[in-house]
């Protein structure tokens, strides 16, 4: 992971009054590397290219969008988009930030497969929709037609949009959720593994170890190592420093204090070890950050 300047964790609800959804637009000059910031908020997203080609992150898995490429992207998931390397044209993109709450609402239990990966397998729930290839046609047509209504008053168009989010869903579960529903099938697993992950989020300032959180899974150390990297794609130390870096974010963002201090706050012990992580994951040391803030 590189370049992931700047960032921190979203504590906004995107939602537009009664709206459980908010539409979005950006321009980046040629002049700037960062396109989206590191960040995570509790809604699904929809995110669409419209001009330029970026490097785009979901947590540990990285993808290539060009002109008319999409990602779906599962709540509370950290991610970013940086502009290609050695690319000076101007990047457009749109964003629809949604939360599914609506939907599952209006379905019986029994159609829970429609939303039961957000909460067991979220990294296989990602997803991009490639505009070269004919399947994803339908799903890119509806998520533009969506950014359409983007200037419009959303009471004049609010039952629309919520329609066509529908839509959107059910063409993602044809492409893919539905795969994962019946390809993944050991929900304990997953259930497992997110109660560690859950503890990391709540107490990642704390001296963690490898004992510890495979016990919180109920599992030997090997095996909940090997299925940690399996679910995520990163170690189990790798999706913990990840969780303190956005953490130090945050406070350099945020507060004056000094970076010995908050290195400390997010739990890392020893300051070099803490700017090594930091410049590996965020492309920039964490003075340098502060100074983009």
């Amino acid at each position: 992971m590189r370049n992931r300047i700047p960032s921190h964790t979203e504590n906004i609800i995107h939602k537009t009054g009664s709206s459980p959804f908010s539409l979005h637009h950006t321009i980046i000059k040629p002049d700037l590397n960062n396109a989206l910031y590191l960040h995570c908020h509790p809604e699904a997203e929809f995110f669409i290219m419209e001009k330029g080609k970026v490097d785009f992150y979901v947590e540990t898995s990285h993808y290539r969008l060009k002109e008319g490429d999409a990602v779906f992207i599962p709540p509370g998931m950290l991610h970013n988009a940086v502009r290609c390397e050695g690319d000076r044209k101007l990047i457009k993109f749109s964003a629809i930030v949604f939360s599914t709450e609506p939907m599952e609402r209006c379905f019986p239990s029994a159609s829970s497969p429609y939303f039961e990966g957000l909460g067991l397998h979220r990294q296989e729930c990602i997803y991009t929709a490639m505009s070269g290839e004919n399947k994803n046609k339908k799903l890119l047509s509806v998520i533009r037609e969506i950014l359409r209504y983007r200037k419009k008053d959303v009471t004049s168009c609010e039952l629309t949009i919520q329609g066509l989010l529908f839509v959107c869903w059910q063409e993602l579960y044809n492409l893919h959720l539905s795969k994962i529903n019946s390809a993944t099938g050991d929900n304990a697993l997953s259930k497992d593994l997110l109660r560690s992950m859950d503890y990391m989020q709540m107490h990642y300032a704390e001296p963690l170890s490898l004992k510890q959180l495979s016990e919180i899974s109920g599992y030997s150390e090997s095996y909940y190592c090997h299925s940690f990297h399996d679910y995520t794609g990163a170690t189990p130390f790798e999706y913990l420093n990840l969780i303190r870096i956005v953490k130090a974010c945050e406070l350099l963002s945020t507060t004056d204090k000094k970076i010995t201090d908050i290195a400390s706050l997010v739990g890392f012990n020893n300051i070099s070890y803490f700017n090594r992580t930091f410049t590996k994951v965020m492309g920039a040391t964490p003075s340098a950050y502060r100074r983009t803030k």
